[in-house]
């Protein structure tokens, strides 16, 4: 088989799978139809190598296979290439979304290829995975602490191994993990990312933006919620531009927008590099994201990591 579509929840799972097809080459090209065309992906896919070896082509937010749809001239490029693909070729499609098996691309895939959809691990097996993570790096961990870490994830096995590896770092050297230990390195909460996240995106930090988004949406933040909460700070540093054009002193900023002195002495830090017309963009294309989410122009997700991307880069 050489044309896979993987979909599952489970970052962690779905790079466990693509590891096992591609084995150990180092003949790999990676495409995210966030920002590159389909055009392209089939392009490289049609390339044949000058001695003869396999190359794999990763492809994420490949999410047509889901509620998204291909364009008439993507739908004909894709199907002429799974009718004759390039056998020296591997493209393996990565759909974040619930496969389709209606439509005509999927069941080609069913047909001709592979359409591997993994479920979430029970809880008994994330277990399992965390026992054998500690035993391989000599650490001894309670029952009631494995049980600890995969609750309070909300059974959801990529948080339950990110935690895993926090705990790790914790200790020089390897022992015995307590229960009590555990409860002391719990995880930052939700709405502490929230924060983190909208702070790295403030501060121009894409590295960390995008890797707390990664985290958010395995916790299944709803982009909605983020999107608010960037409106709200970007709104408060806007309007603390203006009061600054307008000579207003800092007590006075503090009673028209409602903040302590604190906030104020955080968000006057934020502002620095930030001109007026910049912050009056990022107001309206905030905005104009909103309404194409919630007008289903744009995948949720997607359209946040790509405003991210915007903004940030």
């Amino acid at each position: 088989m050489n044309v896979y579509v993987i979909n599952s929840e489970s970052y962690l799972l779905e790079n466990e799978y693509i590891n096992d097809i591609i084995k150990d080459s180092k003949n790999i090209a990676t495409f995210d139809l966030s920002i590159d065309t389909l055009d392209n992906v089939i392009l490289e896919a049609g390339y044949f190598s000058m001695f003869g070896e396999v190359k794999y082509i990763i492809v994420r937010n490949a999410n047509f296979f889901g509620s998204q749809k291909l364009n008439d001239k993507d739908t004909e490029i894709l199907l002429n290439y799974l009718n004759q693909p390039n056998n020296l070729s591997v493209l393996i499609f990565i759909c974040n979304e619930k496969v389709d098996t209606r439509k005509k691309v999927t069941k080609i895939i069913k047909d001709k290829y592979t359409l591997k959809v993994i479920p979430n691990l029970k809880f008994y097996e994330i277990e399992n995975r965390l026992k054998s993570f500690f035993a391989k790096r000599n650490f001894t961990i309670d029952d009631e602490a494995i049980k600890y870490i995969v609750s309070n994830n909300s059974n959801n096995y990529d948080l339950a191994m990110n935690e895993a590896q926090k705990i790790i770092l914790y200790y020089d050297n390897p022992g015995f993990i307590s229960y009590e230990d555990v409860m002391n390195i719990s995880a930052k909460t939700i709405n502490t990312n929230n924060f983190l996240f909208v702070d790295a995106v403030v501060d121009n930090d894409l590295e960390t933006s995008l890797n707390l988004f990664k985290d958010l949406k395995i916790m299944k933040v709803e982009p909605s919620v983020l999107i608010s909460l960037l409106a709200r700070d970007f709104r408060i540093m806007l309007n603390l531009k203006l009061l600054q054009k307008e000579g207003k002193r800092e007590y006075a900023m503090m009673n028209e927008l409602g903040l302590m002195d604190w906030q104020l002495e955080k968000y006057l830090k934020k502002i620095f590099p930030y001109k007026i017309k910049e912050l009056e963009s990022i107001m309206v294309k905030l905005s104009k994201l909103d309404l194409d989410i919630k007008s289903g122009k744009i995948d949720r997700f997607m359209g946040l990591e790509l405003f991210i991307l915007d903004i940030c880069a």
